[in-house]
């Protein structure tokens, strides 16, 4: 593969502009969006890290994949397959949605797969970083492992991202829809009595998938981003779909294919819907 020169992030949200404010300083980064504009934005980060940077902004339908050594995709789950109707997999695309409703599509596309730990809310073109961690890719197809430039995004190569991916699942279907139901910050999970419903959502989990995932790595997550608001709870507030159909639902459809009997995360999944429904 060519050395990485040019990235493209598909996605203008917090995710997508927090990535392309770090990048931009050591790569060409074209940033595209479904209602974006075509020509220069300049993106201020504030928070935990600092700084601006100026970055080519395009709407989606003006994406060609040759313009790009690699693609990162950081929309909503639900936009994914329409965000990358126009790849082929002939660049290297990492899908970093929540989740595990892409899995398969990103497989039979081709696409490799990402997870975003970083803590980030947009306003505008101005996003605060209000939490530090990693992006962690790898592949599903055995291609080579990336090196990128070092950075406070601390992009790394995982072995085995299913994995990662499974992980990041649990926290969020423990964490976000908690927190969207209660209205909480993220460390309240970590207390009673919403600590016991984490509990009885982590037992259901682990009859769900042959992957371990101690308990200890959701206390972690709970305690870096205490003063977080989760993504679920500000699509709820905002009045936007949440993300339920990517984090809860596919757990229901696994949960009847396995023959396993679930009571918590099907209560959790109605009642995200119908507060989303409310707003």
């Amino acid at each position: 593969m060519r050395p990485i020169e040019r990235i493209g992030i598909i996605g203008n949200g917090a995710v997508g502009m927090l990535m392309a404010s770090f990048l931009a300083e050591e790569y060409t980064v074209t940033l595209y969006g479904r209602n974006g504009e075509h020509g220069d934005v300049t993106i201020e980060r504030v928070g935990v890290t600092s700084g601006t940077a100026r970055v080519v902004s395009k709407p989606i339908h003006l994406l060609d994949e040759t313009e790009a050594d690699v693609f990162f995709v950081t929309t909503k789950a639900h936009h994914v397959e329409a965000a990358t109707e126009r790849l082929t997999g002939n660049v290297p695309v990492f899908i970093c949605a929540n989740g595990i409703a892409h899995l398969d599509y990103a497989e039979r596309r081709g696409f490799q797969l990402g997870v975003v730990e970083h803590g980030v809310t947009r306003d505008g073109t101005t996003i605060r970083h209000s939490g530090l961690g990693r992006v962690r890719i790898g592949s599903l197809t055995g291609m080579e492992p990336l090196v990128f430039s070092a950075s406070p995004l601390q992009i790394v190569w995982e072995s085995d991202i299913r994995h990662v991916v499974v992980e990041k699942l649990f926290a969020n279907a423990i964490i976000n829809p908690i927190t969207a139901l209660c209205r909480v910050p993220n460390g309240m999970v970590g207390q009673p009595p919403c600590r016991d419903v984490a509990l009885a959502i982590y037992k259901e989990l682990t009859s769900l998938f042959d992957e371990s995932v101690p308990y200890t790595y959701i206390e972690s997550i709970i305690e870096k981003t205490a003063t977080n608001r989760s993504s679920m709870l500000r699509d709820i507030e905002a009045g936007r779909p949440t993300e339920v159909d990517a984090i809860l639902t596919p757990l229901l459809k696994r949960a009847e294919t396995r023959g396993v009997e679930l009571t918590v995360i099907p209560l959790m999944q109605k009642l995200i819907i119908g507060a989303s429904a409310s707003c």
